[in-house]
Protein backbone atom coordinates (compact mmCIF):
# COMPACT_ATOMS: atom_id res chain seq x y z
CA UNK A 1 0.00 0.00 0.00
CA UNK A 2 1.69 3.39 -1.15
CA UNK A 3 2.32 5.57 1.71
CA UNK A 4 0.93 8.86 1.49
CA UNK A 5 2.05 12.22 2.83
CA UNK A 6 0.96 14.63 5.46
CA UNK A 7 -3.06 15.85 4.94
CA UNK A 8 -2.83 19.44 5.55
CA UNK A 9 -6.04 20.78 6.97
CA UNK A 10 -5.78 24.36 7.81
CA UNK A 11 -4.46 26.84 5.86
CA UNK A 12 -0.89 27.40 6.89
CA UNK A 13 -1.12 30.88 7.12
CA UNK A 14 -3.56 30.66 9.80
CA UNK A 15 -2.28 30.75 13.59
CA UNK A 16 -3.94 28.00 15.84
CA UNK A 17 -4.49 28.09 19.48
CA UNK A 18 -6.00 24.88 21.41
CA UNK A 19 -7.70 23.77 24.58
CA UNK A 20 -6.18 25.22 27.99
CA UNK A 21 -3.63 27.22 26.52
CA UNK A 22 -6.70 29.30 24.67
CA UNK A 23 -8.90 29.36 27.49
CA UNK A 24 -5.81 30.83 29.83
CA UNK A 25 -4.85 33.69 27.19
CA UNK A 26 -8.86 34.72 26.99
CA UNK A 27 -8.91 34.56 30.49
CA UNK A 28 -5.98 37.05 30.92
CA UNK A 29 -7.22 39.51 28.36
CA UNK A 30 -9.99 39.57 30.50
CA UNK A 31 -8.05 40.28 33.27
CA UNK A 32 -6.26 43.12 31.38
CA UNK A 33 -9.43 45.02 30.28
CA UNK A 34 -10.85 45.00 34.50
CA UNK A 35 -7.08 46.26 35.20
CA UNK A 36 -7.94 49.06 33.31
CA UNK A 37 -11.27 50.33 35.35
CA UNK A 38 -10.53 48.63 38.74
CA UNK A 39 -9.29 51.23 40.18
CA UNK A 40 -12.10 53.90 39.51
CA UNK A 41 -14.73 52.05 41.41
CA UNK A 42 -16.29 53.70 44.33
CA UNK A 43 -16.60 57.19 45.58
CA UNK A 44 -12.88 56.73 46.33
CA UNK A 45 -11.79 55.50 43.03
CA UNK A 46 -9.08 57.43 40.59
CA UNK A 47 -9.61 59.28 37.54
CA UNK A 48 -8.31 58.33 34.45
CA UNK A 49 -6.52 60.66 31.57
CA UNK A 50 -7.43 60.15 27.93
CA UNK A 51 -5.94 62.25 25.12
CA UNK A 52 -6.76 61.57 22.03
CA UNK A 53 -4.96 61.82 18.20
CA UNK A 54 -5.65 65.23 18.71
CA UNK A 55 -4.04 65.87 22.28
CA UNK A 56 -7.59 67.13 23.68
CA UNK A 57 -7.71 65.37 27.09
CA UNK A 58 -10.40 63.85 29.17
CA UNK A 59 -10.48 62.92 32.51
CA UNK A 60 -12.63 60.39 33.27
CA UNK A 61 -13.95 57.50 36.06
CA UNK A 62 -17.04 56.40 33.57
CA UNK A 63 -16.18 52.39 32.96
CA UNK A 64 -17.91 52.48 29.84
CA UNK A 65 -16.29 56.20 28.42
CA UNK A 66 -12.29 54.74 29.31
CA UNK A 67 -13.36 51.38 27.69
CA UNK A 68 -14.22 52.28 24.74
CA UNK A 69 -11.83 55.57 24.59
CA UNK A 70 -8.60 52.89 24.56
CA UNK A 71 -9.19 50.99 21.27
CA UNK A 72 -9.13 47.52 22.50
CA UNK A 73 -8.27 45.37 19.82
CA UNK A 74 -8.00 41.36 21.60
CA UNK A 75 -11.52 39.44 20.68
CA UNK A 76 -11.79 37.92 23.97
CA UNK A 77 -11.31 41.97 25.57
CA UNK A 78 -13.70 42.99 23.61
CA UNK A 79 -16.55 40.51 25.05
CA UNK A 80 -15.85 41.92 28.42
CA UNK A 81 -16.32 45.33 26.99
CA UNK A 82 -19.53 44.24 25.68
CA UNK A 83 -20.49 43.95 29.12
CA UNK A 84 -19.81 47.25 30.63
CA UNK A 85 -21.51 48.65 26.92
CA UNK A 86 -24.73 46.58 27.86
CA UNK A 87 -24.47 47.47 31.06
CA UNK A 88 -24.69 51.22 29.91
CA UNK A 89 -27.35 50.75 27.74
CA UNK A 90 -29.88 48.79 29.76
CA UNK A 91 -28.88 50.02 33.34
CA UNK A 92 -27.18 53.44 32.87
CA UNK A 93 -24.45 52.62 35.59
CA UNK A 94 -22.58 49.34 37.37
CA UNK A 95 -20.40 49.77 33.93
CA UNK A 96 -16.99 49.25 36.16
CA UNK A 97 -18.74 46.36 38.74
CA UNK A 98 -19.53 44.57 35.95
CA UNK A 99 -16.40 44.27 34.06
CA UNK A 100 -14.57 43.51 37.88
CA UNK A 101 -17.37 40.55 38.14
CA UNK A 102 -16.61 38.86 34.65
CA UNK A 103 -12.94 39.05 35.29
CA UNK A 104 -12.93 37.52 38.92
CA UNK A 105 -15.59 34.79 37.64
CA UNK A 106 -12.85 33.92 35.11
CA UNK A 107 -10.02 34.09 37.05
CA UNK A 108 -11.61 31.67 39.70
CA UNK A 109 -12.68 29.31 36.26
CA UNK A 110 -9.20 29.32 35.29
CA UNK A 111 -7.92 27.85 39.11
CA UNK A 112 -10.94 25.20 38.81
CA UNK A 113 -9.51 24.19 35.50
CA UNK A 114 -6.29 23.74 36.72
CA UNK A 115 -7.62 21.49 39.66
CA UNK A 116 -9.18 18.95 36.59
CA UNK A 117 -12.28 20.57 36.61
CA UNK A 118 -13.91 20.48 32.97
CA UNK A 119 -14.98 23.95 31.54
CA UNK A 120 -18.29 22.72 30.94
CA UNK A 121 -18.62 21.97 34.36
CA UNK A 122 -17.68 25.27 35.47
CA UNK A 123 -20.07 26.91 32.89
CA UNK A 124 -23.30 24.67 34.09
CA UNK A 125 -21.69 25.35 37.84
CA UNK A 126 -21.85 29.25 36.68
CA UNK A 127 -25.71 29.27 35.59
CA UNK A 128 -26.96 27.67 39.01
CA UNK A 129 -25.50 30.28 40.71
CA UNK A 130 -26.58 32.98 38.58
CA UNK A 131 -30.19 31.55 38.76
CA UNK A 132 -29.78 31.14 42.59
CA UNK A 133 -28.37 34.48 43.04
CA UNK A 134 -30.56 36.68 41.43
CA UNK A 135 -33.31 34.45 44.06
CA UNK A 136 -31.70 35.82 46.54
CA UNK A 137 -31.17 39.16 45.30
CA UNK A 138 -34.94 39.43 44.97
CA UNK A 139 -35.22 38.70 48.55
CA UNK A 140 -32.87 40.94 49.40
CA UNK A 141 -34.30 43.88 47.95
CA UNK A 142 -36.09 47.12 49.68
CA UNK A 143 -39.77 47.98 48.14
CA UNK A 144 -40.33 51.78 47.23
CA UNK A 145 -43.60 52.94 47.70
CA UNK A 146 -45.16 55.95 47.95
CA UNK A 147 -44.30 57.38 51.28
CA UNK A 148 -40.52 56.78 51.03
CA UNK A 149 -40.67 57.09 47.21
CA UNK A 150 -38.81 60.84 47.01
CA UNK A 151 -36.37 59.64 49.59
CA UNK A 152 -35.22 56.77 47.97
CA UNK A 153 -34.82 58.89 44.98
CA UNK A 154 -32.79 61.37 46.27
CA UNK A 155 -30.63 58.61 47.82
CA UNK A 156 -29.70 56.15 44.75
CA UNK A 157 -29.10 59.68 42.86
CA UNK A 158 -26.62 60.88 45.53
CA UNK A 159 -25.33 57.01 45.63
CA UNK A 160 -24.72 57.37 41.63
CA UNK A 161 -22.80 60.98 41.36
CA UNK A 162 -20.73 60.18 44.56
CA UNK A 163 -16.98 60.02 43.07
CA UNK A 164 -18.31 61.41 39.76
CA UNK A 165 -18.92 65.10 40.40
CA UNK A 166 -17.66 67.86 43.31
CA UNK A 167 -18.98 66.44 46.47
CA UNK A 168 -20.04 69.80 47.72
CA UNK A 169 -22.32 69.89 44.73
CA UNK A 170 -23.78 66.12 44.47
CA UNK A 171 -27.06 66.57 46.93
CA UNK A 172 -27.89 69.66 44.44
CA UNK A 173 -27.29 67.45 41.29
CA UNK A 174 -29.15 64.61 42.75
CA UNK A 175 -32.80 67.16 43.55
CA UNK A 176 -32.22 68.57 39.40
CA UNK A 177 -32.55 64.53 38.41
CA UNK A 178 -34.94 63.98 40.79
CA UNK A 179 -37.31 66.89 39.71
CA UNK A 180 -36.34 66.17 36.20
CA UNK A 181 -37.78 62.70 36.01
CA UNK A 182 -40.72 63.50 37.78
CA UNK A 183 -41.60 66.15 35.31
CA UNK A 184 -41.28 63.79 32.89
CA UNK A 185 -42.57 60.53 34.47
CA UNK A 186 -45.70 59.14 32.54
CA UNK A 187 -47.59 56.38 34.16
CA UNK A 188 -44.38 54.75 35.87
CA UNK A 189 -42.41 55.32 33.06
CA UNK A 190 -39.66 57.73 32.48
CA UNK A 191 -37.99 58.26 29.13
CA UNK A 192 -34.71 59.54 29.49
CA UNK A 193 -33.56 59.26 25.93
CA UNK A 194 -35.88 61.73 24.52
CA UNK A 195 -37.94 63.41 26.95
CA UNK A 196 -34.79 64.68 29.02
CA UNK A 197 -32.81 67.38 27.21
CA UNK A 198 -29.00 68.44 28.35
CA UNK A 199 -27.66 71.59 27.51
CA UNK A 200 -24.04 72.11 28.54
CA UNK A 201 -23.12 76.03 29.49
CA UNK A 202 -19.58 77.14 29.92
CA UNK A 203 -18.07 79.53 32.32
CA UNK A 204 -20.68 79.13 34.81
CA UNK A 205 -20.79 77.76 38.46
CA UNK A 206 -21.72 74.03 38.59
CA UNK A 207 -24.08 75.20 41.39
CA UNK A 208 -26.15 77.18 38.69
CA UNK A 209 -27.17 73.80 37.07
CA UNK A 210 -31.08 73.91 36.65
CA UNK A 211 -33.92 72.53 35.58
CA UNK A 212 -36.22 74.33 33.07
CA UNK A 213 -39.98 72.49 32.52
CA UNK A 214 -39.91 72.34 28.75
CA UNK A 215 -37.02 73.30 26.36
CA UNK A 216 -33.82 75.28 26.96
CA UNK A 217 -31.95 76.61 23.89
CA UNK A 218 -28.96 78.60 23.67
CA UNK A 219 -30.10 80.37 21.33
CA UNK A 220 -32.03 83.97 20.82
CA UNK A 221 -34.20 85.79 19.03
CA UNK A 222 -32.28 86.98 15.61
CA UNK A 223 -34.00 90.37 15.40
CA UNK A 224 -34.17 92.58 18.17
CA UNK A 225 -37.87 93.64 17.14
CA UNK A 226 -39.17 90.03 17.83
CA UNK A 227 -41.17 89.27 20.60
CA UNK A 228 -39.24 88.27 24.13
CA UNK A 229 -42.96 86.50 25.26
CA UNK A 230 -44.86 84.48 22.79
CA UNK A 231 -48.71 82.97 24.77
CA UNK A 232 -49.81 79.89 23.06
CA UNK A 233 -47.12 80.25 20.25
CA UNK A 234 -47.43 78.44 16.77
CA UNK A 235 -44.04 77.07 15.83
CA UNK A 236 -42.71 76.44 12.55
CA UNK A 237 -39.26 74.59 12.34
CA UNK A 238 -37.36 75.01 8.76
CA UNK A 239 -34.02 72.47 7.98
CA UNK A 240 -33.32 74.69 5.21
CA UNK A 241 -32.62 78.34 3.97
CA UNK A 242 -35.80 80.55 2.46
CA UNK A 243 -34.72 81.05 -1.18
CA UNK A 244 -36.80 80.51 -4.59
CA UNK A 245 -34.90 77.40 -4.86
CA UNK A 246 -31.86 76.68 -6.83
CA UNK A 247 -31.11 75.60 -10.42
CA UNK A 248 -30.40 72.55 -11.79
CA UNK A 249 -26.63 71.48 -10.63
CA UNK A 250 -23.84 72.70 -13.74
CA UNK A 251 -26.29 74.79 -15.39
CA UNK A 252 -25.42 78.42 -16.09
CA UNK A 253 -27.63 81.94 -16.92
CA UNK A 254 -26.26 84.08 -19.29
CA UNK A 255 -27.62 87.78 -19.04
CA UNK A 256 -26.86 90.63 -22.02
CA UNK A 257 -27.38 93.32 -19.66
CA UNK A 258 -27.27 94.94 -16.16
CA UNK A 259 -31.11 95.91 -16.82
CA UNK A 260 -31.37 91.93 -16.98
CA UNK A 261 -29.21 90.68 -14.21
CA UNK A 262 -31.47 93.12 -11.90
CA UNK A 263 -34.82 92.04 -12.93
CA UNK A 264 -33.45 88.33 -12.27
CA UNK A 265 -32.53 89.37 -8.84
CA UNK A 266 -35.96 91.31 -8.41
CA UNK A 267 -37.70 87.98 -9.52
CA UNK A 268 -35.67 85.78 -7.28
CA UNK A 269 -36.64 88.38 -4.17
CA UNK A 270 -40.28 88.24 -5.18
CA UNK A 271 -40.26 84.66 -4.85
CA UNK A 272 -38.65 84.36 -1.65
CA UNK A 273 -41.04 86.97 -0.21
CA UNK A 274 -43.92 84.59 -1.48
CA UNK A 275 -42.18 81.86 -0.12
CA UNK A 276 -41.95 83.88 3.28
CA UNK A 277 -45.59 85.12 3.31
CA UNK A 278 -46.79 81.25 2.93
CA UNK A 279 -45.16 80.72 6.21
CA UNK A 280 -46.79 83.50 7.27
CA UNK A 281 -50.05 82.76 6.03
CA UNK A 282 -50.14 79.02 8.00
CA UNK A 283 -50.67 81.40 11.34
CA UNK A 284 -46.86 80.88 12.23
CA UNK A 285 -45.79 83.00 15.22
CA UNK A 286 -42.32 81.37 16.13
CA UNK A 287 -40.25 80.15 13.38
CA UNK A 288 -37.32 77.71 14.48
CA UNK A 289 -34.63 77.26 11.85
CA UNK A 290 -31.26 75.34 11.18
CA UNK A 291 -30.20 77.90 8.49
CA UNK A 292 -29.63 81.47 8.40
CA UNK A 293 -32.45 83.85 7.48
CA UNK A 294 -31.53 86.56 5.01
CA UNK A 295 -32.27 90.72 5.97
CA UNK A 296 -35.21 91.33 3.68
CA UNK A 297 -37.26 87.84 4.99
CA UNK A 298 -36.56 88.85 8.65
CA UNK A 299 -37.69 92.37 7.91
CA UNK A 300 -41.59 90.66 6.67
CA UNK A 301 -41.47 88.61 9.79
CA UNK A 302 -40.56 91.47 11.78
CA UNK A 303 -43.62 93.38 10.25
CA UNK A 304 -46.10 90.36 10.98
CA UNK A 305 -44.53 90.27 14.80
CA UNK A 306 -43.48 87.09 14.43
CA UNK A 307 -40.81 85.54 16.88
CA UNK A 308 -37.58 83.98 14.67
CA UNK A 309 -34.77 82.50 16.44
CA UNK A 310 -30.61 82.34 15.56
CA UNK A 311 -29.88 79.19 13.95
CA UNK A 312 -29.87 76.07 15.75
CA UNK A 313 -28.50 72.57 15.96
CA UNK A 314 -30.61 69.98 14.38
CA UNK A 315 -30.52 67.70 16.93
CA UNK A 316 -32.08 70.71 18.77
CA UNK A 317 -34.87 71.01 16.07
CA UNK A 318 -35.61 67.53 16.84
CA UNK A 319 -36.47 67.80 20.57
CA UNK A 320 -38.77 70.95 19.86
CA UNK A 321 -40.38 68.62 17.04
CA UNK A 322 -40.69 65.77 19.54
CA UNK A 323 -42.12 68.45 22.43
CA UNK A 324 -44.02 70.70 20.61
CA UNK A 325 -45.62 68.21 17.78
CA UNK A 326 -44.42 70.47 15.11
CA UNK A 327 -43.36 68.75 11.71
CA UNK A 328 -40.12 69.81 10.60
CA UNK A 329 -39.91 71.36 7.14
CA UNK A 330 -37.75 70.44 4.54
CA UNK A 331 -39.32 72.36 1.59
CA UNK A 332 -41.42 76.06 2.48
CA UNK A 333 -43.39 75.84 -0.59
CA UNK A 334 -45.22 73.23 0.68
CA UNK A 335 -45.75 74.53 4.39
CA UNK A 336 -49.45 74.38 5.74
CA UNK A 337 -51.25 74.95 8.83
CA UNK A 338 -50.67 71.27 10.01
CA UNK A 339 -46.71 71.29 10.52
CA UNK A 340 -47.24 73.43 13.24
CA UNK A 341 -46.55 72.69 16.76
CA UNK A 342 -48.02 74.26 19.78
CA UNK A 343 -46.90 74.96 23.16
CA UNK A 344 -47.98 77.10 26.20
CA UNK A 345 -45.38 79.83 26.51
CA UNK A 346 -42.42 81.44 24.64
CA UNK A 347 -40.14 83.35 27.06
CA UNK A 348 -36.96 84.78 25.39
CA UNK A 349 -34.15 86.53 27.85
CA UNK A 350 -31.57 88.56 25.77
CA UNK A 351 -28.30 89.09 26.47
CA UNK A 352 -25.86 90.91 23.95
CA UNK A 353 -25.99 89.36 20.35
CA UNK A 354 -27.00 85.92 22.05
CA UNK A 355 -29.81 85.02 25.13
CA UNK A 356 -31.88 81.97 25.94
CA UNK A 357 -35.10 80.81 24.70
CA UNK A 358 -37.69 78.61 26.83
CA UNK A 359 -40.39 76.87 25.03
CA UNK A 360 -43.03 75.56 27.77
CA UNK A 361 -45.38 73.11 27.95
CA UNK A 362 -45.14 71.80 24.79
CA UNK A 363 -49.06 70.17 23.91
CA UNK A 364 -47.58 66.88 22.22
CA UNK A 365 -45.25 65.42 25.26
CA UNK A 366 -43.92 66.66 28.48
CA UNK A 367 -40.15 67.41 28.18
CA UNK A 368 -37.00 69.01 30.44
CA UNK A 369 -34.30 70.55 30.12
CA UNK A 370 -31.70 70.23 32.02
CA UNK A 371 -29.02 73.10 31.82
CA UNK A 372 -25.41 71.40 32.61
CA UNK A 373 -23.04 74.32 33.82
CA UNK A 374 -19.33 74.29 34.61
CA UNK A 375 -16.18 76.77 34.45
CA UNK A 376 -14.75 74.57 31.88
CA UNK A 377 -15.42 71.93 29.48
CA UNK A 378 -13.67 69.14 31.69
CA UNK A 379 -15.55 70.40 34.46
CA UNK A 380 -19.12 70.68 32.55
CA UNK A 381 -18.26 66.75 31.02
CA UNK A 382 -17.93 65.24 34.76
CA UNK A 383 -21.17 66.87 36.02
CA UNK A 384 -23.04 65.70 33.07
CA UNK A 385 -21.85 62.24 33.10
CA UNK A 386 -23.01 62.29 36.69
CA UNK A 387 -26.45 63.66 35.73
CA UNK A 388 -27.08 60.97 32.69
CA UNK A 389 -25.96 58.18 35.30
CA UNK A 390 -28.07 59.66 38.17
CA UNK A 391 -31.01 59.79 35.82
CA UNK A 392 -31.04 56.24 34.56
CA UNK A 393 -30.82 54.87 38.04
CA UNK A 394 -33.51 57.25 39.07
CA UNK A 395 -35.62 56.16 36.15
CA UNK A 396 -34.56 52.09 37.22
CA UNK A 397 -36.03 52.80 40.68
CA UNK A 398 -38.98 54.74 39.34
CA UNK A 399 -39.70 51.46 36.93
CA UNK A 400 -38.99 48.57 38.94
CA UNK A 401 -39.67 49.93 42.42
CA UNK A 402 -36.53 48.35 44.23
CA UNK A 403 -33.65 48.73 45.20
CA UNK A 404 -30.99 47.26 47.38
CA UNK A 405 -28.02 48.13 49.95
CA UNK A 406 -25.00 49.86 48.60
CA UNK A 407 -21.71 49.95 49.74
CA UNK A 408 -21.22 46.28 48.38
CA UNK A 409 -23.71 45.07 50.84
CA UNK A 410 -25.70 43.36 48.33
CA UNK A 411 -22.63 41.34 47.23
CA UNK A 412 -21.83 40.09 50.24
CA UNK A 413 -25.47 39.13 51.28
CA UNK A 414 -25.36 37.17 47.92
CA UNK A 415 -21.97 35.68 48.85
CA UNK A 416 -23.53 34.16 52.30
CA UNK A 417 -26.56 33.22 50.52
CA UNK A 418 -24.50 31.32 48.02
CA UNK A 419 -21.99 29.82 50.27
CA UNK A 420 -25.19 28.49 51.85
CA UNK A 421 -26.68 26.94 48.55
CA UNK A 422 -23.15 25.38 47.46
CA UNK A 423 -23.37 22.71 50.60
CA UNK A 424 -26.96 21.42 48.84
CA UNK A 425 -25.20 20.78 45.63
CA UNK A 426 -23.73 17.39 44.96
CA UNK A 427 -20.34 17.55 42.29
CA UNK A 428 -18.10 19.87 40.86
CA UNK A 429 -21.02 22.48 40.96
CA UNK A 430 -20.40 22.70 44.90
CA UNK A 431 -16.66 24.07 44.19
CA UNK A 432 -18.25 26.34 41.21
CA UNK A 433 -21.20 27.58 43.16
CA UNK A 434 -18.13 28.44 46.15
CA UNK A 435 -16.13 30.03 43.21
CA UNK A 436 -19.01 31.79 42.14
CA UNK A 437 -19.40 33.61 45.31
CA UNK A 438 -15.93 34.39 46.30
CA UNK A 439 -15.91 36.38 42.55
CA UNK A 440 -18.66 38.27 44.09
CA UNK A 441 -16.88 39.32 47.61
CA UNK A 442 -14.09 41.01 44.90
CA UNK A 443 -16.67 44.29 44.68
CA UNK A 444 -16.43 45.03 48.34
CA UNK A 445 -12.74 44.14 48.49
CA UNK A 446 -12.05 46.78 45.62
CA UNK A 447 -14.15 49.36 47.25
CA UNK A 448 -11.89 48.80 50.32
CA UNK A 449 -8.59 48.77 48.43
CA UNK A 450 -9.51 51.92 46.57
CA UNK A 451 -10.21 53.57 49.65
CA UNK A 452 -7.22 53.14 50.97
CA UNK A 453 -8.46 50.54 53.70
CA UNK A 454 -7.28 47.34 55.42
CA UNK A 455 -8.55 44.76 52.87
CA UNK A 456 -8.12 41.28 55.01
CA UNK A 457 -9.71 43.15 57.89
CA UNK A 458 -12.67 44.70 57.15
CA UNK A 459 -13.74 41.97 54.63
CA UNK A 460 -13.75 39.16 57.40
CA UNK A 461 -15.37 41.98 59.57
CA UNK A 462 -18.17 42.29 56.88
CA UNK A 463 -18.69 38.74 56.67
CA UNK A 464 -19.37 38.40 60.41
CA UNK A 465 -21.43 41.53 60.50
CA UNK A 466 -23.75 40.20 57.10
CA UNK A 467 -24.71 36.75 59.78
CA UNK A 468 -26.99 39.40 61.69
CA UNK A 469 -27.50 42.50 59.10
CA UNK A 470 -28.28 42.16 55.32
CA UNK A 471 -27.23 45.57 54.63
CA UNK A 472 -24.03 46.01 55.89
CA UNK A 473 -21.42 47.51 53.76
CA UNK A 474 -18.44 49.27 53.91
CA UNK A 475 -18.36 53.26 54.69
CA UNK A 476 -15.47 53.99 52.99
CA UNK A 477 -15.09 57.72 54.05
CA UNK A 478 -15.23 56.46 58.58
CA UNK A 479 -13.85 53.01 57.47
CA UNK A 480 -16.41 51.17 59.49
CA UNK A 481 -19.05 48.78 58.68
CA UNK A 482 -22.28 50.42 58.71
CA UNK A 483 -26.19 49.71 58.12
CA UNK A 484 -26.03 51.25 53.82
CA UNK A 485 -30.18 51.08 54.04
CA UNK A 486 -29.78 53.40 57.33
CA UNK A 487 -26.92 55.62 56.14
CA UNK A 488 -28.70 56.38 52.85
CA UNK A 489 -26.30 54.75 50.29
CA UNK A 490 -28.49 52.52 47.70
CA UNK A 491 -27.97 50.68 44.62
CA UNK A 492 -30.56 49.94 41.93
CA UNK A 493 -32.31 46.44 41.72
CA UNK A 494 -31.86 46.56 37.92
CA UNK A 495 -28.20 47.44 38.26
CA UNK A 496 -27.42 44.54 40.20
CA UNK A 497 -29.79 42.14 38.39
CA UNK A 498 -28.22 42.84 34.84
CA UNK A 499 -24.70 43.03 36.79
CA UNK A 500 -24.60 39.46 37.33
CA UNK A 501 -26.58 38.59 33.88
CA UNK A 502 -24.10 40.47 32.08
CA UNK A 503 -20.97 39.48 33.70
CA UNK A 504 -21.95 35.69 33.87
CA UNK A 505 -22.83 35.47 30.42
CA UNK A 506 -19.43 36.46 29.42
CA UNK A 507 -17.83 34.43 31.24
CA UNK A 508 -19.37 31.46 30.25
CA UNK A 509 -19.02 32.76 26.20
CA UNK A 510 -15.04 32.68 27.16
CA UNK A 511 -15.21 28.72 28.84
CA UNK A 512 -16.69 27.55 25.79
CA UNK A 513 -13.99 28.76 23.29
CA UNK A 514 -11.42 25.99 23.12
CA UNK A 515 -9.41 26.81 19.76
CA UNK A 516 -8.79 30.28 18.50
CA UNK A 517 -7.55 30.43 14.91
CA UNK A 518 -6.03 33.79 13.83
CA UNK A 519 -5.34 34.55 10.19
CA UNK A 520 -1.95 36.49 10.07
CA UNK A 521 -0.64 38.91 7.49
CA UNK A 522 1.64 37.44 4.47
CA UNK A 523 4.85 39.62 3.90
CA UNK A 524 5.42 40.57 0.55
CA UNK A 525 7.80 38.65 -1.07
CA UNK A 526 10.97 40.63 -1.77
CA UNK A 527 12.34 40.38 -5.70
CA UNK A 528 9.87 38.16 -7.20
CA UNK A 529 9.75 37.16 -10.60
CA UNK A 530 6.84 39.19 -12.91
CA UNK A 531 5.15 35.58 -13.38
CA UNK A 532 4.92 35.24 -9.42
CA UNK A 533 2.77 38.62 -9.05
CA UNK A 534 -1.05 38.80 -8.88
CA UNK A 535 -1.50 41.40 -10.85
CA UNK A 536 -0.09 40.00 -14.04
CA UNK A 537 -0.39 36.88 -16.53
CA UNK A 538 2.76 34.79 -17.19
CA UNK A 539 4.90 38.06 -16.54
CA UNK A 540 2.14 40.27 -18.93
CA UNK A 541 0.54 43.03 -17.06
CA UNK A 542 -3.15 42.05 -18.03
CA UNK A 543 -4.82 45.67 -20.50
CA UNK A 544 -7.42 46.64 -17.41
CA UNK A 545 -5.05 46.78 -15.34
CA UNK A 546 -3.03 49.90 -17.16
CA UNK A 547 -6.30 51.36 -17.97
CA UNK A 548 -7.04 51.76 -14.03
CA UNK A 549 -7.02 55.36 -12.59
Amino acid sequence: MAKTGPIIVLDPGKEQTKGNEALFMNIASARAVASLVQSTLGPKGMDKMLIDKLGNVNMTNDGVNILKDIGIENPAAKMVVEVARSMETTAGDGTTSSVILAAALLDKAEKLVKKGIHPTMIANGFRMAEEKALVLLNESAICVTAENQGKILRQVAVTSITGKAPDSQKELLADICVKAAEVVEDDGFVDVRTKIIRVVELQKRIEETEVVEGIALNAGALSRKAPLVVKNPKIALLDIEITAGKTKTGSVMVVSSPEERQKLIDNERQTVLEVTQRIIDTGATVVFTTKAVKPHVLEVFDKHNIFVSRPIEEKTIENISYATGARIVRNPKEISEADLGEAGLLECIAHNNSGKTFVRDGKNSKVATIVVRGETLQHADSVDTAIDDALWVIKSVIEDGKVVAGGGAAESELCKGLRAYATTVSGYEQHVISAFADALEEIPKTLIKNAGLDVIDLSLALRAEHTKNKNAGINVFTGKITDMAEAGVVDTFRLKQNMIKAATEAAVMILKIDDMLRATHKAQIPNAPPQHLAASYNGMAPPQMNERR
